[in-house]
């Protein structure tokens, strides 16, 4: 069972309410510190919540910085692992990401047993944040919501430092899903259930 065949069974079956709500993206591939991780499944809504894959045929290698970038970014966040891989998982996780454990029924359907819920995540890091935004936007939000002057010549690292000076982890989430709800023609093609 690969990777896709998992996430669209958990796009059908877990986050169909997600989908179904207008006020809510569920984005496939989120890059996180500017493209050097990606989230497998990203629910954006009133909180960023991160959804990583570990099937069957996954390594775990990678698992340690996906959990620091998900860690550095997310509100909540979980992992939907293979039985096999369950024990190494819960060592790797911090106890406030949430389980889903994939099993297949009598007739190889994949189901998603509920194993642990996700509580909230009191460690973000606010420049982490801020790098889901463009450069257009990071300059948006310090002129319009903190009064800043922009030079064109900032860079986006700047503008993320500027960010993370200016905001709090909860502020910056809260701007962040705005302007990622607002993006026009944003992620044409992601999945539509």
């Amino acid at each position: 069972m690969t990777d896709p065949i998992i996430r669209t069974a958990f796009h059908k079956d877990i986050l169909k309410s997600a989908h179904q709500d207008v006020d809510t993206i569920v984005v496939d591939e989120l890059g996180l510190k500017n493209g050097q991780v990606r989230a497998d499944i990203a629910v954006l809504n009133g909180k960023l919540v991160g959804y990583e894959i570990k099937g069957e045929r996954d390594s775990l290698v990678r698992l340690l910085p996906q959990v620091d970038a998900y860690s550095e970014v997310f509100e909540k966040a979980y992992i939907i692992t293979a039985e096999k891989h369950l024990d190494k998982v819960m060592k790797y996780i911090p106890e406030w990401w949430g389980i889903y454990v994939i099993k297949l029924n009598s007739d190889n359907k994949i189901l998603f047993q509920y194993e642990r819920k996700a509580m909230l995540n009191e460690s973000r890091d606010v420049y982490r944040i801020a790098q889901l935004l463009w450069k257009s936007e990071a300059a948006e939000i310090l002129s319009h919501h903190f009064g800043y002057k922009i030079k064109s010549v900032y860079t986006r690292q700047q503008l993320y430092s500027l960010l993370a000076e200016a905001c709090n982890p909860n502020l910056m989430s809260e701007l962040v899903l705005k302007y990622l709800k607002n993006r026009e023609g944003w992620r044409i093609g992601q999945p539509q259930l």
